[in-house]
């Protein structure tokens, strides 16, 4: 057993399942905090692939310098199948989300993306054969009918900016699947380096034809904070799929939702309407209902031993 799964361990005694949890709790929140701030960074006249492209220049100098502190090396043979497939699906879901994310409420860009837990808990099921319950299936159905009323598909209020971010949440479930597929051998850091290089390569290409502008002091400050956000979400989301059960971590990411509608209204001044709210709820109490649901399964299993 690693340093690091040693010490996972002992973190308060818990179990893969609540490890699982945790990891996917604290990488939610570094990727929507990320993502307000890299929208901040273009209220203050960056482009967003400009602005995503000079994050990625940080991620890559800070996950360079961790990997060489460790002696950790990236080699050919890290290019697996399963790696190269999560960076490509990483690479497609933040150019389509961060596309929508400067034309939509950023609390609904972030509630409609939402429905990564709900179809990583389905495919779970469908794919790698993880059980789910009826009544687990009954929450998938809760969320997605949450994630519709965030839409709004047939009212005056629907934008085709978030069938973008359908998109986006559709390569983001292939990314979870991928990184679970991904060898235990090859470090997490190298993970994320590897991704944060593709990242920067793929905006930088963007950006060359969506243009650069002046980066001003605040600008840069909000882009330095959104790679340190990031660096948060990139780790702790890798090791969440790498303990536990799927099924079970991915209603977690339900912690994003709180901190989207906080920062939305803070940062952004919006307030979403009626509807949107609504959703919200649906979703919340879903991914409670979801929670509650997986405790007792645990429990029911611990007697039966």
């Amino acid at each position: 057993m690693s340093a690091r799964s040693t010490a996972g361990a002992r973190f308060a005694g818990l179990s893969p399942n609540s490890l699982g949890a945790l990891y996917m709790i604290v990488g939610s929140v570094g990727y929507v905090t990320n993502d307000a701030l890299v929208r901040a960074a273009t209220e203050e006249g960056l482009d967003v692939y400009q602005a995503l492209c000079l994050r990625g220049i940080a991620m890559t100098a800070i996950f360079a310098t961790i990997t060489r502190r460790r002696g950790v090396r990236v080699t050919r043979q890290q290019f697996t199948r399963p790696l190269v497939g999560r960076v490509a699906a990483e690479l497609a879901g933040t150019a389509l989300f961060f596309a929508a994310l400067i034309n939509l409420d950023f609390a609904n860009a972030q509630t409609i993306l939402l429905l990564v837990p709900f179809a990583v808990t389905l495919t779970a099921a469908l794919a790698l054969g993880e059980p789910v319950t009826g009544r687990q299936y009954a929450t998938v159905l809760a969320g997605f009918a949450g994630v519709l009323l965030v839409v709004q598909p047939a009212t005056d209020g629907f934008s085709l900016w978030s069938l973008v971010v359908v998109a986006g949440a559709g390569f983001m479930t292939v990314r979870e699947f991928a990184t679970r597929l991904v060898p235990k051998a090859i470090p997490a850091v190298s993970v994320a380096l590897i991704t944060a290089v593709g990242l920067t390569i793929l905006t930088g290409a963007i950006s060359v034809f969506t243009g650069w502008n002046t980066v001003t002091p605040r600008a840069a400050l909000l882009v330095v904070l959104a790679c340190l956000s990031l660096t948060v979400g990139y780790v702790f989301t890798i090791q969440t799929v790498r303990v536990g059960d799927l099924s079970v971590s991915a209603p977690f990411r339900y912690t994003t939702l709180l901190g989207a509608v906080v920062l939305g209204y803070l940062v952004f001044a919006e307030i979403p309407d009626a509807l949107t709210l609504a959703g919200c709820a649906v979703i919340v109490t879903s991914g409670i209902y979801a929670i509650r649901l997986e405790r007792r399964q645990a429990a029911s299993g611990a007697a039966t031993r």
